[in-house]
Protein backbone atom coordinates (compact mmCIF):
# COMPACT_ATOMS: atom_id res chain seq x y z
CA UNK A 1 0.00 0.00 0.00
CA UNK A 2 1.38 3.41 -0.99
CA UNK A 3 1.76 6.36 1.37
CA UNK A 4 -1.18 8.04 -0.38
CA UNK A 5 -3.38 5.00 0.22
CA UNK A 6 -2.30 4.90 3.87
CA UNK A 7 -3.23 8.58 4.27
CA UNK A 8 -6.70 8.20 2.78
CA UNK A 9 -7.57 4.91 4.49
CA UNK A 10 -6.90 6.35 7.93
CA UNK A 11 -10.35 7.98 7.90
CA UNK A 12 -12.27 7.12 11.06
CA UNK A 13 -15.01 4.50 10.22
CA UNK A 14 -17.66 6.51 12.13
CA UNK A 15 -16.81 9.60 10.09
CA UNK A 16 -16.92 7.53 6.90
CA UNK A 17 -20.47 6.42 7.78
CA UNK A 18 -21.50 10.06 8.21
CA UNK A 19 -19.92 11.15 4.93
CA UNK A 20 -21.93 8.51 3.05
CA UNK A 21 -25.13 10.46 3.84
CA UNK A 22 -24.07 14.02 3.02
CA UNK A 23 -26.11 14.31 -0.21
CA UNK A 24 -29.26 12.61 1.12
CA UNK A 25 -32.28 14.85 0.48
CA UNK A 26 -33.74 16.83 3.41
CA UNK A 27 -36.33 19.68 3.44
CA UNK A 28 -36.75 29.71 6.61
CA UNK A 29 -34.64 28.12 9.37
CA UNK A 30 -31.31 29.86 9.77
CA UNK A 31 -28.15 27.95 10.50
CA UNK A 32 -26.78 28.43 14.04
CA UNK A 33 -23.34 29.29 12.68
CA UNK A 34 -21.90 31.52 9.98
CA UNK A 35 -22.23 29.93 6.53
CA UNK A 36 -22.52 32.47 3.70
CA UNK A 37 -24.91 31.59 0.88
CA UNK A 38 -23.00 31.26 -2.37
CA UNK A 39 -25.26 31.42 -5.41
CA UNK A 40 -24.72 29.89 -8.82
CA UNK A 41 -24.81 32.82 -11.24
CA UNK A 42 -25.06 32.86 -15.01
CA UNK A 43 -22.53 34.88 -16.95
CA UNK A 44 -23.56 37.13 -19.80
CA UNK A 45 -21.82 37.78 -23.12
CA UNK A 46 -22.32 41.54 -22.76
CA UNK A 47 -19.91 41.56 -19.81
CA UNK A 48 -16.94 40.07 -21.66
CA UNK A 49 -14.77 43.02 -20.70
CA UNK A 50 -15.26 42.18 -17.03
CA UNK A 51 -14.41 38.52 -17.42
CA UNK A 52 -14.65 36.32 -14.34
CA UNK A 53 -17.95 34.94 -13.10
CA UNK A 54 -19.91 37.85 -14.59
CA UNK A 55 -18.91 36.74 -18.08
CA UNK A 56 -18.16 33.02 -17.76
CA UNK A 57 -20.60 32.26 -14.94
CA UNK A 58 -19.74 30.82 -11.55
CA UNK A 59 -20.52 31.91 -7.99
CA UNK A 60 -21.46 35.05 -6.10
CA UNK A 61 -21.90 35.87 -2.42
CA UNK A 62 -22.89 39.08 -0.66
CA UNK A 63 -19.73 40.82 0.46
CA UNK A 64 -20.84 41.38 4.04
CA UNK A 65 -21.80 37.71 4.43
CA UNK A 66 -18.39 36.45 3.31
CA UNK A 67 -16.56 39.06 5.37
CA UNK A 68 -18.62 38.27 8.51
CA UNK A 69 -18.00 34.54 8.10
CA UNK A 70 -14.25 35.07 7.67
CA UNK A 71 -14.23 37.10 10.85
CA UNK A 72 -16.28 34.54 12.80
CA UNK A 73 -14.08 31.63 11.71
CA UNK A 74 -10.86 33.67 12.10
CA UNK A 75 -9.69 32.98 8.55
CA UNK A 76 -8.45 35.15 5.72
CA UNK A 77 -10.77 36.11 2.89
CA UNK A 78 -10.59 33.45 0.14
CA UNK A 79 -8.13 34.73 -2.44
CA UNK A 80 -10.04 33.32 -5.42
CA UNK A 81 -13.00 35.68 -4.81
CA UNK A 82 -12.99 39.15 -6.33
CA UNK A 83 -15.28 42.08 -5.58
CA UNK A 84 -18.01 42.99 -8.05
CA UNK A 85 -21.30 44.87 -8.33
CA UNK A 86 -24.28 42.57 -8.89
CA UNK A 87 -27.56 43.90 -10.36
CA UNK A 88 -30.60 41.65 -9.92
CA UNK A 89 -33.78 42.19 -11.88
CA UNK A 90 -35.42 44.16 -9.05
CA UNK A 91 -33.15 47.08 -9.98
CA UNK A 92 -31.04 47.16 -6.82
CA UNK A 93 -27.26 46.82 -6.89
CA UNK A 94 -25.33 44.77 -4.35
CA UNK A 95 -21.67 44.59 -3.50
CA UNK A 96 -20.56 41.00 -3.85
CA UNK A 97 -17.62 38.67 -4.16
CA UNK A 98 -17.52 36.41 -7.19
CA UNK A 99 -15.47 33.39 -8.21
CA UNK A 100 -15.52 31.15 -11.25
CA UNK A 101 -14.88 28.02 -9.19
CA UNK A 102 -14.72 26.83 -5.59
CA UNK A 103 -13.59 23.66 -3.79
CA UNK A 104 -16.15 22.07 -1.47
CA UNK A 105 -17.07 18.89 0.38
CA UNK A 106 -20.82 18.34 1.01
CA UNK A 107 -22.29 18.12 4.50
CA UNK A 108 -26.04 17.92 3.83
CA UNK A 109 -28.56 18.78 1.12
CA UNK A 110 -32.09 20.11 1.18
CA UNK A 111 -34.36 20.68 -1.80
CA UNK A 112 -37.87 21.78 -2.62
CA UNK A 113 -40.02 22.85 -5.56
CA UNK A 114 -41.37 26.41 -5.87
CA UNK A 115 -44.59 27.38 -7.63
CA UNK A 116 -46.57 30.64 -7.42
CA UNK A 117 -44.76 31.83 -4.33
CA UNK A 118 -45.12 28.56 -2.42
CA UNK A 119 -42.58 25.89 -1.56
CA UNK A 120 -43.53 22.23 -1.94
CA UNK A 121 -41.83 19.08 -0.74
CA UNK A 122 -42.53 17.21 -3.98
CA UNK A 123 -42.51 18.23 -7.62
CA UNK A 124 -45.60 20.10 -8.82
CA UNK A 125 -46.43 20.58 -12.48
CA UNK A 126 -44.75 23.82 -13.56
CA UNK A 127 -42.69 24.18 -10.39
CA UNK A 128 -39.02 25.09 -10.19
CA UNK A 129 -36.47 23.08 -8.23
CA UNK A 130 -34.48 24.80 -5.47
CA UNK A 131 -31.41 23.12 -3.99
CA UNK A 132 -29.21 24.21 -1.11
CA UNK A 133 -26.17 22.23 -0.03
CA UNK A 134 -24.32 22.94 3.19
CA UNK A 135 -20.64 22.38 2.44
CA UNK A 136 -17.20 22.85 3.87
CA UNK A 137 -15.19 25.07 1.52
CA UNK A 138 -11.45 24.84 0.96
CA UNK A 139 -8.88 27.30 -0.35
CA UNK A 140 -5.48 26.74 -1.95
CA UNK A 141 -2.56 27.38 0.40
CA UNK A 142 0.92 26.65 -0.95
CA UNK A 143 -0.65 24.59 -3.75
CA UNK A 144 -2.55 22.43 -1.23
CA UNK A 145 -6.20 22.52 -0.20
CA UNK A 146 -6.91 23.81 3.29
CA UNK A 147 -10.27 24.06 5.04
CA UNK A 148 -11.76 27.56 5.01
CA UNK A 149 -15.20 27.20 6.61
CA UNK A 150 -18.85 26.25 6.00
CA UNK A 151 -20.84 27.73 3.12
CA UNK A 152 -24.25 27.04 1.54
CA UNK A 153 -24.40 26.48 -2.21
CA UNK A 154 -27.75 27.59 -3.59
CA UNK A 155 -29.34 27.32 -7.03
CA UNK A 156 -32.70 27.08 -8.74
CA UNK A 157 -33.96 25.51 -11.93
CA UNK A 158 -31.41 24.00 -14.29
CA UNK A 159 -28.46 25.12 -12.19
CA UNK A 160 -29.89 23.23 -9.22
CA UNK A 161 -29.61 20.04 -11.24
CA UNK A 162 -26.20 21.05 -12.54
CA UNK A 163 -24.79 21.31 -9.01
CA UNK A 164 -26.04 17.89 -7.92
CA UNK A 165 -24.93 16.43 -11.26
CA UNK A 166 -21.46 17.90 -10.70
CA UNK A 167 -21.03 15.89 -7.50
CA UNK A 168 -22.24 12.76 -9.30
CA UNK A 169 -19.90 13.36 -12.24
CA UNK A 170 -16.90 13.73 -9.93
CA UNK A 171 -17.90 10.57 -8.05
CA UNK A 172 -18.14 8.59 -11.30
CA UNK A 173 -14.93 10.03 -12.75
CA UNK A 174 -12.85 9.18 -9.68
CA UNK A 175 -14.54 5.85 -8.87
CA UNK A 176 -11.96 3.52 -10.51
CA UNK A 177 -9.02 5.01 -8.58
CA UNK A 178 -11.02 5.36 -5.37
CA UNK A 179 -11.99 1.67 -5.58
CA UNK A 180 -8.33 0.83 -6.07
CA UNK A 181 -6.79 2.82 -3.22
CA UNK A 182 -9.67 3.83 -0.90
CA UNK A 183 -12.62 1.50 -1.47
CA UNK A 184 -14.19 2.19 1.94
CA UNK A 185 -13.85 5.99 1.79
CA UNK A 186 -16.99 7.85 0.57
CA UNK A 187 -16.80 10.54 -2.14
CA UNK A 188 -17.70 13.28 0.36
CA UNK A 189 -14.30 12.76 1.99
CA UNK A 190 -12.66 14.64 -0.89
CA UNK A 191 -12.67 18.23 -2.08
CA UNK A 192 -14.60 18.72 -5.34
CA UNK A 193 -13.82 21.77 -7.48
CA UNK A 194 -16.90 23.06 -9.30
CA UNK A 195 -17.84 26.11 -11.32
CA UNK A 196 -16.88 27.19 -14.84
CA UNK A 197 -13.53 26.51 -16.47
CA UNK A 198 -11.44 27.31 -19.52
CA UNK A 199 -10.92 30.30 -21.76
CA UNK A 200 -14.04 29.75 -23.85
CA UNK A 201 -17.39 30.80 -22.42
CA UNK A 202 -19.72 27.79 -22.39
CA UNK A 203 -23.49 28.26 -22.46
CA UNK A 204 -26.59 26.25 -23.25
CA UNK A 205 -30.11 27.42 -24.05
CA UNK A 206 -32.79 26.13 -21.69
CA UNK A 207 -36.55 26.44 -21.52
CA UNK A 208 -39.44 25.83 -23.85
CA UNK A 209 -39.12 26.59 -27.58
CA UNK A 210 -39.74 30.27 -28.21
CA UNK A 211 -38.99 31.18 -24.60
CA UNK A 212 -35.44 29.96 -24.17
CA UNK A 213 -32.66 31.69 -22.29
CA UNK A 214 -28.96 30.88 -21.93
CA UNK A 215 -27.24 29.63 -18.82
CA UNK A 216 -23.57 29.01 -18.13
CA UNK A 217 -23.76 25.58 -16.47
CA UNK A 218 -21.94 24.75 -13.27
CA UNK A 219 -19.73 21.68 -13.69
CA UNK A 220 -17.19 19.68 -11.72
CA UNK A 221 -13.55 19.97 -12.72
CA UNK A 222 -12.55 16.53 -13.96
CA UNK A 223 -8.85 15.90 -14.45
CA UNK A 224 -7.70 13.94 -17.49
CA UNK A 225 -6.36 11.28 -15.15
CA UNK A 226 -6.84 10.49 -11.47
CA UNK A 227 -3.87 9.26 -9.48
CA UNK A 228 -3.48 8.11 -5.89
CA UNK A 229 -1.38 11.21 -5.25
CA UNK A 230 -4.16 13.46 -6.54
CA UNK A 231 -6.75 11.72 -4.34
CA UNK A 232 -4.50 12.22 -1.34
CA UNK A 233 -4.31 15.92 -2.18
CA UNK A 234 -8.11 16.15 -2.34
CA UNK A 235 -8.65 14.14 0.87
CA UNK A 236 -10.27 16.26 3.60
CA UNK A 237 -8.83 14.30 6.56
CA UNK A 238 -10.28 13.25 9.89
CA UNK A 239 -10.24 16.67 11.56
CA UNK A 240 -12.28 18.32 8.80
CA UNK A 241 -14.63 15.33 8.57
CA UNK A 242 -15.18 15.47 12.32
CA UNK A 243 -15.98 19.19 12.12
CA UNK A 244 -18.38 18.54 9.22
CA UNK A 245 -20.18 15.90 11.28
CA UNK A 246 -20.58 18.37 14.14
CA UNK A 247 -21.91 21.05 11.78
CA UNK A 248 -24.42 18.57 10.33
CA UNK A 249 -25.77 17.88 13.81
CA UNK A 250 -26.10 21.61 14.49
CA UNK A 251 -27.82 22.11 11.11
CA UNK A 252 -30.51 19.49 11.63
CA UNK A 253 -33.39 21.97 12.05
CA UNK A 254 -32.24 23.83 8.92
CA UNK A 255 -31.98 20.59 6.95
CA UNK A 256 -35.51 19.55 7.95
CA UNK A 257 -37.14 22.94 7.39
CA UNK A 258 -38.20 22.23 3.81
CA UNK A 259 -40.04 19.03 4.68
CA UNK A 260 -43.28 20.99 5.09
CA UNK A 261 -45.03 23.12 2.43
CA UNK A 262 -44.67 26.86 3.06
CA UNK A 263 -44.96 30.27 1.49
CA UNK A 264 -41.66 31.35 -0.04
CA UNK A 265 -39.94 34.15 1.82
CA UNK A 266 -38.71 37.19 -0.05
CA UNK A 267 -35.18 36.60 -1.32
CA UNK A 268 -32.42 37.96 0.87
CA UNK A 269 -30.14 40.01 -1.35
CA UNK A 270 -29.40 39.18 -4.96
CA UNK A 271 -29.55 35.40 -4.65
CA UNK A 272 -32.84 33.92 -5.86
CA UNK A 273 -33.57 36.93 -7.99
CA UNK A 274 -30.23 37.29 -9.71
CA UNK A 275 -30.22 37.89 -13.44
CA UNK A 276 -27.42 39.49 -15.47
CA UNK A 277 -27.87 43.21 -15.99
CA UNK A 278 -27.76 42.78 -19.77
CA UNK A 279 -29.68 40.30 -21.87
CA UNK A 280 -27.76 37.60 -23.69
CA UNK A 281 -27.41 38.08 -27.45
CA UNK A 282 -26.92 34.90 -29.47
CA UNK A 283 -27.08 34.62 -33.22
CA UNK A 284 -28.57 31.50 -34.74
Amino acid sequence: MTSQENTINQLDPELADFLKTTLDTGEGIRLPFAAPVIWAVNGTAALKALGGAQYYGGWAVKDEDLEDAAQEWSVDMPANFTQAEISPRNGDTYSAYTARSIAVAPICLRQSWILDGHRFVDYQDGSRRHVQILCMMAVKVDKKYAKWGPVVLSAKGFQARNITDAFKAWEKHTAPMRRKVASLIPPAAFWVVMGTFGDEREFINVGKPGAQSPITPIKAWLSKEVTAEMLAGWFIGNDTAREMKDLREQADEWAQAWREPAQVQQPDGFGDDYRPEFEEEIAF
